[in-house]
């Protein structure tokens, strides 16, 4: 049996956990950011509508707004987004004890030997992306390799 590496990345997650409390603004362009009216600030996230806009992470709120008028703007609550992370956690966590985090909403698990190890990386992977869908309301991709570059 090889080596299985998971590296599990929440999909826009700081737009996808406002979403949660505010289902009105899902199927809108939505992007966590900092403030419009002090005219500061840059896209945190943006949600899958703001994406297919053309709006990237890291570029300023006039930008975005220049690409996509509809978006709305929300501040970031970072409270929420640590608790979906540690939510997240002891979802892999039941997995494995090997887990090493990258920001928020990004993780690799090596799952190598794990009790659920059934000699499928894959399989693993499934479950996670199902378990995270069903238990925090968010989605996640989740690739699989051998070592965390290629994960």
């Amino acid at each position: 049996m090889g080596r299985a590496v998971l590296h599990v990345d929440m999909n826009n997650f700081y737009a996808s956990v406002e979403c949660l409390y505010h289902p009105e603004w899902r199927g809108r362009p939505v992007a966590v950011g900092g403030s419009e009216e002090r005219r500061h600030g840059i896209v945190l996230a943006k949600s899958e509508e703001a994406k297919k806009c053309g709006v990237k992470t890291g570029e300023t709120l006039w930008q975005a707004r220049r690409k996509c008028p509809d978006i709305l703007f929300v501040p970031p609550h970072f409270d929420l987004y640590q608790q979906y992370s540690g939510l997240a956690k002891e979802i892999y966590i039941s997995y494995t004890s090997r887990v090493e985090s990258f920001g928020l909403d990004e993780c690799w698990l090596d799952v190598t030997g794990s009790p659920h190890f059934c000699g499928d990386g894959r399989k693993i992977a499934d479950e996670i992306r199902r378990r995270i869908r069903a238990e925090l309301g968010v989605t996640a991709s989740v690739g699989v390799s051998f070592n965390k570059i290629f994960a």
